[in-house]
């Protein structure tokens, strides 16, 4: 089994965990969505030939606040991308990291060598995030989810309503987000700010002319896939775009050998060894 490697970096007072393999290549730099983190890649990251860069966002795993404001965010990145080394790479998001995969193309286009986005925000309005972002809502949050996360049955009946098409989460997402229940709050806050800010300023303008690949569920309920793909190819005249049936927003967790080939073909890498869902590793 390909061996997955943990590290950070710093920028001025923030520090970013991220989780790297060895392979051929440029690599692809991965980005999570809300209430995750740069494990939920893992499976993706041993499968894929390439070498791979998954970053927990700031105020998730193990990465410190850092605000919340999208284009700050873009700085962070990029300047963590430069002090690593990485001159050129392939840009894969999911949900809010589709987003600031998107502001990192807009910072040095010339960089990035294909763009690929799962449920992007920042391409249509998201109702929810606008609704939760609430001063009274982030009370409620705050208060009740790290209690609330601890109950299965409750995740399960959230996930299947909210995230997915009829589909449970897995043991491994189950873990996670057990695992760091208190300690992300503060990120969810800062999360729910980013993705309202982005419901409300969409994208409407970024000069990167490279190859940008989408991807949606059919039922996504949080990003649904013909308004955010409108936006997405008013930006982006040239994306190739794909809506999975039967899915929900969490492609890679619902359908995740599909979401592996449309990632493998998008970033012109092999397939070295047979995926592991989240269910056959360990968390932690």
């Amino acid at each position: 089994m390909t061996k997955i490697f943990e590290d950070e970096v710093s920028v001025g007072k923030v520090s970013l965990t991220f989780r790297r393999t060895p392979g051929r290549g440029h690599p692809v730099v991965m980005l999570h969505g809300l209430m995750d983190c740069a494990e939920s890649w893992d499976p993706f990251a041993r499968a894929l030939s390439r070498p791979t860069l998954a970053f927990d966002l700031p105020g998730f795993g193990h990465s410190s606040l850092a605000g919340d404001d999208i284009w700050n965010w873009q700085g962070l990145f990029d300047r963590a991308l430069k002090r690593l080394g990485v001159d050129s790479s392939f840009l894969l998001g999911h949900s809010l990291g589709g987003a600031l995969a998107s502001a990192l193309a807009a910072r040095q286009p010339n960089r990035v060598r294909s763009l690929l986005l799962v449920s992007p925000a920042g391409y249509s309005r998201i109702p929810l995030a606008q609704f939760l972002a609430r001063p009274e809502m982030e009370f409620l949050l705050g208060q009740t989810a790290p209690r609330a996360m601890r109950f299965r049955p409750l995740v399960n009946l959230t996930y299947r309503n909210l995230f997915s098409h009829h589909h449970d989460p897995s043991d491994g997402l189950i873990g996670r987000l057990v695992a760091s229940r208190s300690a992300m709050v503060p990120g969810i806050r800062n999360g729910m700010h980013l993705l309202r800010d982005l419901s409300q300023n969409q994208f409407s303008e970024i000069p990167y002319g490279g190859p940008v690949s989408g991807l949606w569920g059919e039922y996504d309920r949080l990003v649904p896939p013909k308004h955010s793909m409108e936006g997405l190819l008013r930006v982006f005249p040239q994306a190739a775009t794909e809506v999975m049936e039967g899915i929900g927003h969490h492609p890679q967790e619902e359908a995740p050998g599909q979401t592996l080939e449309w990632i493998a073909s998008h970033t012109d890498s092999s397939i070295r060894e047979p995926m592991l869902v989240s269910a056959d590793l360990p968390f932690g």
